[in-house]
Order: structure tokens, then sequence, then C-alpha cells
């Protein structure tokens, strides 16, 4: 159920939705995308329930509303995996369809399993930006069980999950267990040295109490990811470990790069051109790395429309949240159309 405060907020953004389509600015947007490259950003595709259940809703769509978007998208633009799209750009100039670009993050079971057939069965193909490390192993990531643990967590329990991050010593925002509360457990993990952060992925687990069920988070096998390859879906990197890559010595980092691109040519027999920045962190060091790796093109969390003159290593994504784009589980046309143009953006402005 939604509060007060976000069925206000839902309704205005509805409202100024209407308003655009009615005096067509909103048809204008949409021609505009028609000059460039928009990339769209999703993790995992899931049932409703279990999307109602996940602890970080921003990385989840249920598969109905997917699939809603993704029919409507074969309808009315050109979809091609990133690599493929970067060419078509290049040459600049206006198409006769939107140019979009359909991503995945982390590799996750469900991207096999659920995102692909999906997209297939539209016609479609899409880049799957894979954490090798993860599939390797077959374990889950980290955030998954930091998230896990939280959700499991009662409120005493948080707040001391708060006050044992580094920045969070000093107790300021040891309040906050509710609401945002995971993202300030999250953010604060991300910026912890990766030893530090799992010691405190340990403590939160064991102050749960509980046995956490982590079944729902299994990655891809590199079986399925190969098989991906082959269905015509283009396999890039997401590094080894996901780590937050400025955080990295010179040499972690190229072993980050290296190893992650040599284990996704092993599994698909091909190159791999395409990278995506764990976390969307880098810096100058960081794309230059990237470069030096041998990538041709690399995927930010920064929002835009990618021209023909983009930074190849500087790609804009939209992320597709059930957060911006619709109202509970029910998929909003008028909000989808809103959020892929880009005219939301002036309203957030």
């Amino acid at each position: 159920m939604f509060s007060d405060r976000k069925r206000i907020k839902y309704g205005l953004r509805s409202m100024l939705d209407l308003l655009a389509a009615a005096t067509g600015l909103l048809q204008w947007h949409e021609r505009c995308m028609r000059q460039g490259l928009t990339i769209l950003m999703y993790h995992r595709i899931l049932p409703a329930a279990q999307c109602r259940a996940y602890p970080l809703a921003s990385l989840v769509i249920p598969i109905d509303v997917f699939r809603q978007q993704l029919r409507w998208l074969a309808a009315r633009c050109r979809v091609v995996p990133v690599r493929d799209a970067l060419a078509e750009i290049s040459a600049g100039g206006t198409r006769a369809k939107p140019l979009v670009a359909v991503t995945f993050d982390d590799g996750y079971n469900d991207n096999h399993s659920l995102a692909a057939p999906i997209l297939e069965e539209y016609g479609l193909r899409g880049t799957f930006f894979v954490t090798s490390g993860f599939v390797a192993e077959g374990r889950p990531q980290w955030y998954d069980r930091a998230a896990v643990a939280w959700q499991h967590a009662g409120r005493q329990q948080r707040r001391l999950l708060l006050q044992a991050l580094p920045a969070m010593a000093d107790g300021r925002l040891a309040e906050n267990v509710d609401g945002r509360g995971i993202q300030t457990w999250m953010e604060g993990l991300k910026r912890t040295a990766a030893a530090e952060r799992m010691k405190l992925v340990m403590k939160a687990e064991t102050l749960a109490g509980k046995f956490l069920d982590l079944s729902g988070y299994q990655p891809m096998s590199p079986e399925q990811v190969k098989d991906l390859h082959g269905r015509g879906h283009e396999v890039a990197s997401h590094t080894v470990s996901h780590p937050i890559l400025p955080q990295l010595s010179d040499t972690s980092l190229a072993a980050e790069l290296r190893d992650s691109a040599a284990q996704l040519n092993a599994w698909t027999g091909a190159a791999v051109s395409g990278f995506c920045y764990p976390n969307g962190d880098y810096d100058l060091r960081v794309e230059e790395a990237v470069l030096e790796a041998g990538y041709g093109y690399a995927c930010t969390v920064e929002e835009g429309r990618n021209q023909h003159d983009v930074c190849p290593t500087r790609l804009a994504r939209l992320p597709m949240t059930m957060q911006r784009i619709m109202s509970g589980c029910s998929h909003d046309h008028l909000g989808f159309r809103a959020e892929l143009c880009r005219v939301r953006a002036l309203w957030r402005r």
C-alpha cells in the first residue's frame, strides 16, 4: 500500500504525463529519441509476488510488466544489443525508429530463464553484463546477503548495523532504521573496504538470528551464459567480483577487468567488447584501465540518451524500476513512454 504522500506524488506525476501527451510535448521527445541511442537498465525479472517481497525494490520488475514493455518496444523501436547499436549511431543522423538497447546487470539465473525468452518472444536480443565470479562460484553476492539480512533483522539489530558502519560511527543516522534505512545500510557497505565489508555482512546475518533463505539469488550457470551467446544475445563483462573499482589498486583493477573477459571468452568462445561499471563507480584511472583491457565501451548508471559522439566509456542508461514507471504492479504505458523519452526528466530538474 502507498502512503498518502506517495499517492499525491504518483497522482501529480500522472497528471503531468497526461499534460505532456495532450500538448504534444511527449510526442516531440519521442521523435528526439530517433537521433541517438537509449539504453535501458534492468537487473532481475521475477514473478510479481517475489517482486513485492524483494528487499531492494529498485532491482526487480514483474514478468508481466516486462513483457508489456517489450511488446511496446518491439512495435515502435529498433532494439539491438549495445555493441550493435553503437555501430549504428556512429554515423550520426536520424533513424526511422528510435534505437534502444536492453541491458541486464550481474548475471542472475532469471536473466536466462525468464528475461531472455521474453526478449526472444518479440524477436529481440539484449546485452547481459555478467559478473564472472558470481557465475563461476554459484553463490549469492555479498550485497544480496546484506539486503536479506537487513530485511530479517529487528529494529534494534538494524540500529546496531548502522552504528557499525564506519561512516555512521558518530551515530548521526543510527535512528534511520525504517524507510530508507536499507539504502543507508547498503550504501555504507559499498563505501567500506572489502575485508571489513564482509565482516559487517556476517555480523548482519548473525544479528538476523535465523536461517536466511538465499535460494532465490542464484546466478546463471556457465552453460547458460554460453547458451545466451548462442541465441544471439550479447554477453559482456561486469568484472569478476563486483568491486567498487576506484577503491582497487592498479593490479587488482587490471585483474578484475582482464580475468572477467577471459572467463567469459572461455565460456562463449567469443571476444568480449562490452563492460559495465559495478555500482556505476568509475574515475579517469578506471576508464583508462577499461580501454587498456581491450573493451570497446563501458556503461554507467548515469541517465541520458547517447548521441553519435558519446564517449564510449561513459554510456548513459535509464533505470527501469517499479518506482519510476508504475503504481503497485500495474503497468502504466504512458509513464513508461514518459520515462523512456525522458520527458519526466523535465519534472525532476
